[in-house]
């Protein structure tokens, strides 16, 4: 009949349990929320009439689902059940989020499973190998990604069963969220079911392709705890209920590449490793490294890397618990865990054995609480469907890396053996007056030196030590070649601390070190509250947020630490005390020589120093001389020279060396620090309190030491929304405003020009006893500059933040114009400082932004739709913003780009129009037009004209545009087809790419581009493309058969519940910049400009993946409810065409594996004064053909897959 139906109850169910419900009202409207995203079936139940239930409703995130639901009455015929299979609309009237969401049963048939692959199928994501990359021209980092509803930080590794939806969000961000100015990705992992389900899936690449991809993936739900039903005491709706999944994989090779591949055979290598050096030939004697001889035939081409073996485990859980009709409360959870060894094409050909060993791990955990109040359907309020969650999460991201044999051992990494010396003492024949008489044609002792230096190789490095033990085989005679520390590293042997030379500088030799070790710690915090409710038409929704970081990172420079230990030790005892002379008598007559004993400078002796002979139980205040170089590591002993030169070995009982034994000033060491302490203590434990900026100046040990700590960075992210979506005639609104709040809790300098506090005009009345007359248009706050710091006679200039006056107040452009002899000088209040002091620091000024977010959607009828939406959003700064003590503390030592604190949000207005029109039933295609001005984006900047000195750090100076159009065509399930088709033209400009694009320009003294360009990934034309070919069976299949009449058997579906998927992405190629010039990739040079900024383009790129599987229903057990399964049988194949895309190319030639180097004429000359030119060559043309050029090879594998 058509009529309303009032107090109805419609219940949401996933797996038969209920997860929420509401009643009609007396006009038989209902509304149901909140809902998390995903698939439940809809079950409507009224007295009198059938119950009708829906299945496969589809939920998506910030989206509302419309749905009328017509009953029968139960009058008219016997009780039932009507089932409808849910049919997602074409047209959503609620349209006002750009993007797109990809379902369970999608993501379940796709070739990948990642969420970064099944991000990449959606229109106006940038792919340029099946990956995430910028979305809508945005950066890469600008996108913000939610598992759960928790911001993440570490990996977005999860198993691949337990994604129940993944929704990309381009454009009519709703207010709720922020921080992101590029795109956010929302993931939703699947839930608990009321009965109990597992699942096995298997997958394997072994004897498809050579790269040794193993997984196994298990996953289980159901309820714990059901409750009893009164009436027939059986169980019934689960109250506690569970969802685990797990995924283990292996990769024999972590990195496929394509393209050509080489390594040194295994003989060529154990060759290397023993023989890694040769007689030189020359008259001055020495050796050359033999792996600058190698030849073609020594190496082999090969088609894995090697060494770079991974396995990560991936879980992933949620618990629901139903505490009562209208309060859930659900904790869940994620942990991801990789280790192997890290890919290193510089190792590649000969050291892939000491790739270094890597691992990381992440997990996040959450708690949501959420509580409805139902609406009274009798009562026509005015307030309904109240409610509020409150959310609660942690996650922590930590890792470290370190060399596969020493990990943190770290004086293990430089130590190749022992190194003996022999110590002589030199005289002079000469004279001297010695308390107060003098003599005459006396030996006078000058100086101690070293007559031998013998070496017994260790085996920390046996490789490495096999260097310096060639060395001394090839040279058997000590004479001129091993009497000294000296004469064996001139020769070609290395000491410890030091590492062998590359090949040509191209491959690293057998044994070489190519990590240091460290580790990081990353942890967040975050709360998120939200409520919502409906006033009338208005349906509002509002919410706070805070999110905390706390990031930690240790390293240390091991190799190099026993250089800092030689220099540290015996420093106060390397001159002679001629103050105090001993006469050599003998039989009571003097000898006509005259010795001395080292003597003793208590003011330069070096903590590490004192800590070791107090650790060999030596005297702090004597004077005998230890020989860092001959620790040996077997006896942990080492040798010294008494006060009488005699020589000793002592074993300390343990090992000798640990970092507690330096000052952290001497880790330090003066601005080239061996260890990066931020968050730890420089042993590499973490700090348990919090030390000031402040403490780092100031603080002591009580041993009057420096402490140096450094507290961890804590930026503090707040905020807060608002938003109300209503109904206006035919227009649908959603109208938001969010406010930002970035704190990032840290010190900054006042003024980035000035590491000393300096005069402004208000404060300067006369320079050098000189009456000063300001000009007009000078501020009162206007930093006044002198022509000399020390003896200021006359102003030269004034700055006012970035932009600069000479002495008359004419603005000017380059601020070395006032430097007059003695730099650009400010007027400072104190010009005796030489370390900063707190005046010139203050706390980072938290930013404040408000943002408003506009949307509308206008149904023209049931099959087209009009949409549009105005959104600013600002994002905080992602990178190179930690506010760092050491670099201000030793700020003249410093070179190099530092951070800058003080960084602001960067910023996003997005425009957006589209059309949406209904073609059949079944398809629909879409227009959309979008415009985004990118502002205050992070770009490396030089701060021309600071004190003491010029630097380059960043600044928000970075602008853009982009704008596009994305066309979709969305042919839902059609016979045996489903295909959603994205086309995007797109026009991405801008000052940079990446925070680092100007670095060439800068580095050569340019000012930024202040003229935009097309960005790195302005692809003007690219596809998206999702397709499904599936059969049926039974009385749906409409494939071939086999006709079995003959036999009484129904004919044989050949093609039952087969399927193929593909997905395919790509378009043309993204720019690049033309150099005219040729130049090494070894020595560098400078690139001269050929035409204009990127604008060359690489080729087109086309990435195709398919999937081929077979669905088998089972039936398992017996009785009237036999358990139900499905066995899917399938192949997966990346790359199926396994297209070679180029990726990179070399600007002079635009070829992925050619420079122009080697043909180039000019540097012909260079190339035949190599030591054998033949190889230099061959070597070359291998290290400039990077497999990275090029996207990933072609992989198969092979899955099955068992659900029940």
């Amino acid at each position: 009949t058509k009529e309303e139906l009032p107090f109805v109850n419609i219940v949401l169910e996933v797996g038969g349990s209920q997860e929420n419900g509401a009643s009609s009202d007396i006009n038989g409207k209902y509304v149901i929320k909140p809902i998390t995203p995903g698939k439940y079936d809809l079950r409507a139940t009224f007295i009198g009439y059938n119950e009708v239930l829906i299945r496969g409703v589809q939920i998506n995130a910030n989206q509302t689902r419309f749905f009328d639901i017509e009953m029968t009455s139960a009058a008219i015929g016997l009780k039932e059940v009507e089932i409808i299979d849910y049919i997602v609309p074409l047209i959503d009237k609620d349209k006002t989020v750009s993007g797109g969401t990809i379902t369970q049963e999608e993501i379940q048939k796709m070739p990948n499973r990642s969420v970064g692959s099944i991000a990449a199928t959606i229109g106006g994501v940038f792919s340029r190998d099946g990956e995430a990359g910028s979305m809508r021209g945005a950066r890469t980092g600008n996108t913000r990604y939610y598992i759960d509803g928790m911001p993440v930080i570490g990996t977005l590794s999860l198993p691949e069963s337990a994604i129940a939806q993944q929704s990309v969000i381009l454009g009519g961000l709703p207010a709720q969220y922020g921080d992101a100015t590029g795109g956010v990705v929302e993931v939703t992992t699947r839930g608990p079911s009321r009965i109990f389900g597992a699942g096995i899936e298997l997958e394997t690449s072994e004897f498809l392709d050579p790269f040794g991809y193993n997984r196994v993936g298990i996953n289980l739900n159901g309820p714990i705890f059901r409750r009893k039903s009164a009436e027939t005491g059986k169980k019934g709706q689960s109250l506690l209920g569970y969802f685990i999944a797990a995924d283990f994989t292996h990769r024999r090779d972590g990195r496929p590449y394509s393209g050509d591949m080489y390594r040194g055979t295994d003989e060529y290598i154990s060759y290397l490793q023993q023989n890694p050096l040769r007689v030189s030939g020359l008259e001055s004697g020495g050796t050359f490294v033999n792996g600058e001889y190698t030849r073609m035939s020594d190496l082999e081409k090969i088609k894995t890397t090697s060494n770079t073996s991974r396995y990560n485990i991936n879980l992933s859980g949620k618990i629901d618990v139903r505490t009562g009709p209208t309060v859930n409360l659900t904790f869940g959870g994620q942990y991801n865990y990789n280790k192997g060894n890290a890919t290193n094409y510089g190792s590649s050909m000969f050291n892939y054995d000491k790739n270094p060993l890597y691992y990381s791990q992440t997990w996040r955990v959450f708690g949501r609480f959420t509580q409805r109040f139902p609406n009274d359907p009798e009562k026509n309020s005015l307030v309904k469907n109240v409610y509020y969650s409150i959310q609660a999460d942690y996650q922590k991201f930590s890792g470290s890396t370190a060399d596969p044999d020493h990990k943190s051992d770290v004086f293990k990494y430089g130590h190749l053996g022992s190194f003996n010396s022999h110590f002589a003492k030199n005289y002079t024949l000469g004279s001297d007056t010695i308390g107060g008489q003098y003599y005459n044609n006396v030996y006078i002792m000058d100086n101690i030196y070293d007559t031998l230096y013998t070496f017994t190789p260790g085996s920390e490095n046996p490789y490495v030590s096999n260097f310096t033990s060639t060395y001394y085989s090839l040279y058997p005679n000590p004479e001129g070649n091993w009497e000294n520390a000296d004469q064996v590293q001139l020769g070609g042997g290395l000491l410890n601390g030091q590492g062998p030379p590359g090949v040509y500088g191209m491959f690293a030799l057998p044994g070489a070190n190519q990590a240091g070790y460290s580790e990081y710690d990353r942890s967040q915090i975050s709360v998120n509250a939200t409520g919502s409710m409906d006033i009338g038409n208005n349906e509002l929704k509002f919410g706070i947020q805070y999110e905390q970081r706390v990031n930690r990172s240790y390293s240390v420079g091991p190799t190099g630490l026993w250089t800092l230990m030689d220099g540290l030790t015996n420093f106060h005892i390397q001159e002679l005390d001629v103050d105090n002379p001993e006469f050599i008598y003998r039989d009571g007559v003097f000898q006509d020589t005259i010795e001395y004993k080292r003597r003793y400078d208590a003011a330069s002796q070096r903590v590490f120093d004192m800590n070791l002979r107090k650790r060999l139980g030596l005297s702090v205040d004597g004077t005998d001389f230890i020989i860092i170089q001959s620790y040996d590591y077997n006896s942990n002993s080492i040798q010294y020279f008494d006060e009488n030169n005699v020589s000793h070995t002592i074993s300390a009982g343990e090992e000798l060396f640990g970092l507690g034994m330096f000052s952290p000033d001497e880790l330090l060491n003066d601005g080239n620090w061996y260890v990066t302490a931020i968050g730890y203590d420089y042993e590499g434990n973490k700090l348990k309190s919090k030390p000031s900026f402040e403490d780092f100046f100031n603080q002591t040990d009580d041993d009057g030491n420096f402490t140096r700590l450094i507290a961890a960075a804590e930026p503090i992210y707040m905020a807060g929304f608002i938003q109300d979506k209503f109904a206006f005639k035919d227009l649908i609104f959603n109208i938001g405003i969010r406010v930002d709040r970035f704190d990032a809790n840290q010190m900054v300098l006042k003024d980035p020009y000035l590491l000393y506090p300096a005069r402004s005009v208000n404060e300067v009345s006369s320079v050098g006893g000189q009456a000063i007359d300001h000009p007009d248009n000078m501020g009162s706050d206007y930093i006044v500059y002198v022509d000399n710091v020390s003896n200021p006679t006359r102003v030269t200039g004034y700055r006012d933040e970035n932009t600069w006056y000479n002495a008359e107040g004419t603005e000017i452009q380059d601020p070395n114009i006032l430097n007059v002899g003695s730099g650009v000088s400010p007027y400072l209040v104190d010009a005796s400082l030489t370390k900063p002091p707190m005046q010139s620091f203050e706390d980072y000024n938290p930013q404040i932004n408000v943002m408003p977010r506009i949307s509308f959607s206008f149904p023209i009828s049931d099959v087209a739709l009009f949409f549009a939406h105005y959104d600013v959003l600002t994002q905080r700064p992602t990178s190179n913003s930690f506010s760092d003590p050491r670099v201000y503390y030793f700020f003249d030592n410093i070179g190099g780009t530092i951070n800058n604190p003080n960084l602001k949000p960067s910023k996003t207005i997005d425009y957006e129009l589209g059309f949406q029109q209904k073609l059949s039933p079944t398809s629909s295609l879409k227009f959309v037009a979008f415009y985004r001005e990118m502002r205050d984006m992070i770009q490396i900047y030089r701060f021309n004209g600071a004190y003491p000195k010029d630097y380059t750090s960043y600044n928000n100076i970075d602008f853009g545009t982009v704008k596009g159009m994305t066309i979709q065509y969305d042919l839902r399930r059609t016979n045996n087809t489903r295909i959603s088709a994205y086309y995007t033209l797109q026009f991405a400009n801008g000052t940079g790419s990446s925070t680092t694009t100007a670095a060439a320009l800068v580095s050569s003294g340019l000012p930024n581009l202040r003229t935009t360009f097309p960005l790195a990934w302005d692809r003007r034309h690219s596809f998206n493309v999702f397709l499904d070919y599936r059969y049926g069976r039974g009385t749906k299949y409409n494939g071939p058969t086999i006709n079995r009449d003959k036999k009484g058997k129904a004919p044989l579906q050949v093609l039952n519940n087969y399927g193929l998927s593909m997905t395919l992405t790509g378009g043309s190629g993204t720019p690049y910049t033309r150099s005219r010039n040729i130049y090494s990739q070894l020595s560098g040079g400078t690139r001269l400009l050929q035409g204009t900024y990127f604008g060359s383009r690489l080729p087109w790129q086309f990435r195709m993946d398919i999937r081929i599987d077979k669905d088998i229903p089972l039936t398992m057990g017996k009785g009237d409810n036999p358990r139900l399964g499905n066995l899917n049988i399938y192949f997966s194949i990346n790359n199926v065409l396994n297209t070679q895309n180029v990726i990179q190319v070399y600007p002079a030639t635009g070829n992925p594996d050619d420079d122009g180097y080697l043909a180039a004429p000019e540097w012909q000359r260079e190339i035949n004064e190599q030591l054998d030119p033949q190889s230099y060559r061959d070597l070359y043309a291998i290290f400039v053909d990077r497999p990275w050029h090029y996207s990933s090879p072609r992989t198969i594998h092979f899955g099955v897959i068992f659900n029940f």
